[in-house]
């Protein structure tokens, strides 16, 4: 490694250490207009007319109710509330006969850094918007009464299995003046995904005659014991067709967005979990994303800067009776799995900023490929350090024989330089001449650098974001490949960092050997080791076995070298 390739990598690792916090930001959106409302995915062309006939028509599920079943409705909202428990593979949640929402998801096979299952919903008592509960109904962000009232409950507690694979649970409300609403979820046990049918008589006597609005607006909570690594995934995200967006600038520490668009899904995410509300017919005409800041105690009792985001979709100007179906998802940012479900919702996991996206897709799939054959991440990542030194084989095989030719002709360099010290257009002539002449390009060390540096990006958004590595296992202490080495909490940097920064250093003391540069032999690791030992040990375990590898192909190729000088 040369002085000018040394130097990119300083550059490179600075700008990270210093923008660590917005490592591959997505790509800037732009600013919304002012006014409550904002253009957000794929501006309407419908008129209002035209949009409301896209909503069927036909009458719910709801009819005339007798003395006797009006009085059987009253009675149950003066019931105390009921929670129905609904228990799947891969679910356990809680629905209210309080507005017939959601009021707690708790992932079965997925833990939080104390050990307990990650449950998605907290409890809030600020702002007013948080404080509902999950799948609540409105307009915007303004929730009516009934979403605190008892509705009638048909169904039990469900614990579904192979042999009792679906199951559903309705909620029913009658308003004096007639206006209903039914909400019916339907369940399967091998899911992340649940269906929930909603049909309303007569919105607008329920507050809901400009647009009904499904909502999670109860914020996500945190699941990894460092907070900023949740907090730096947070936001709103939607999609209409291919048209992915979010929202997550604060203002003041308040958000409300709304945005008019075709509206295929919304969701809200942490670092590694989402729920989505997904349209299964009929696209949304708007999105509003709500956000608030507040103070909270992370898991050492330090006073942590926290953000929250609710999210809903919009349908406006709702006929008499609306129908609407959706699918709900609650569970991992599981790229494969996220993607087959279609409707673009892969874009809501995190891969880096757009341009190196596509890399990062391809270290995915060749890293959930080689964990078929290969049932260890960690060895995974060690196979795949392995193949990225094969690939860049030619390239670093060239930058090692520009830097040997580099120096041979350093004699040469010097003497030009002493004899046109004094005209800079002449000695930049000659320098450039001297270079043809003995074939070296002067920036050729400095190629397999950059062609490696979306590589090593999309590897730092892989390593550093996927579920599949989180929780994942290597060897001896090394329990989470997704976390920074564990024994750093003793010894401040851990003991993978520094063997990873021992590594860099022997390969820089065997790639530099001009005295100008002796000091970067022992800065270089250094910098390094302090700068890894906070980020994601996968990332760590890639850097050091690919160093490892350095040290053995500097002393291969020095060979070569060698060898040829002496046949010449």
């Amino acid at each position: 490694m040369d002085k000018r390739s040394i130097i990119g990598f300083i550059i490179i690792f600075a700008i990270i250490l210093i923008f660590s916090k917005y490592v591959f930001p997505p790509p800037p959106q732009q600013p919304a207009p002012t006014g409550e409302d904002s253009t957000g995915l794929v501006q309407q062309t419908d008129t209002i007319m035209e949009q409301a006939e896209k909503i069927p028509m036909q009458a719910p599920a709801i009819t005339a109710l007798d003395t006797a079943k009006m009085a059987e409705i009253t009675e149950a909202e003066l019931e105390p509330e009921k929670e129905i428990l609904i228990e799947t593979e891969y679910l356990k949640i809680w629905l209210s006969s309080r507005g017939g929402i959601v009021k707690q998801v708790v992932l079965r096979d997925h833990i939080r850094y104390d050990g307990a299952n990650v449950a998605l919903i907290g409890e809030y008592t600020d702002p007013i918007w948080a404080t509902h509960g999950a799948l609540t109904l409105g307009y915007r962000d303004q929730i009516p009464a009934f979403n605190n009232v008892n509705f009638k409950v048909e169904g039990a507690n469900l614990y579904l299995s192979e042999s009792n694979p679906e199951g559903s649970v309705k909620f029913t409300y009658y308003a004096p003046d007639g206006s209903a609403i039914v909400k019916k979820y339907s369940f399967l046990y091998d899911r992340y995904v649940f269906d929930l049918d909603i049909d309303i008589g007569m919105p607008r006597s329920l507050g809901m005659g400009n647009g009904v609005t499904l909502g999670w607006f109860t914020p996500l909570e945190p699941s990894e014991k460092n907070f900023s690594h949740d907090k730096d995934r947070l936001g709103g995200f939607f999609n209409g067709g291919d048209n992915f967006d979010y929202r997550d600038d604060l203002e003041d520490g308040k958000l409300r967005d709304i945005s008019s668009g075709v509206t295929d899904w919304v969701a809200t995410r942490t670092k590694y979990f989402s729920a989505i509300i997904i349209s299964k017919d009929i696209p949304g005409d708007e999105v509003i994303v709500l956000g608030d800041e507040i103070i909270r105690p992370d898991p050492e009792r330090k006073q942590f800067k926290w953000e929250q985001y609710g999210v809903g979709i919009t349908y406006n100007n709702p006929p008499d009776n609306l129908s609407l179906r959706f699918s709900i998802y609650a569970g991992p940012n599981d790229y494969d799995l996220l993607k087959s479900m279609g409707k673009n919702l892969s874009s809501l996991v995190y891969m880096g900023w757009k341009f190196f996206r596509p890399f990062a897709i391809f270290i995915h799939w060749v890293f959930t490929s080689l964990f078929s054959i290969i049932p260890n991440y960690g060895w995974v990542i060690v196979v795949f350090s392995f193949l990225m030194k094969i690939v860049f084989w030619p390239l670093s095989h060239k930058s090692a024989k520009s830097m040997h030719k580099m120096k041979q002709m350093q004699p040469v360099i010097q003497e030009i330089k002493a004899k046109y010290k004094d005209d800079p257009a002449r000695l930049q002539k000659e320098t450039m001449a001297a270079y043809k002449e003995y074939g070296v390009n002067p920036f050729g060390s400095c190629l397999p650098m950059l062609v490696q540096l979306p590589i090593f990006w999309a590897m730092f958004a892989v390593l550093s974001n996927s579920i599949e590595l989180r929780g994942a296992p290597f060897i001896l202490w090394i329990t989470d490949l997704s976390q920074p080495d564990p024994t750093g909490e003793y010894i401040y940097v851990g003991v993978l960092p520094i063997i990873m920064g021992i590594a860099m250093f022997i390969q820089q003391k065997m790639t530099i050997t001009d005295p100008k540069q002796k000091m970067m032999v022992y800065i270089l690791p250094v910098v390094f080791t302090f700068l890894f030992s906070k980020w994601a040990s996968g990332l760590v375990l890639y850097w050091t076995v690919f160093s490892i590898m350095g040290i053995g192909e500097q002393w291969f190729v020095k060979q070569r070298l060698k060898e040829g000088d002496a046949a010449t």
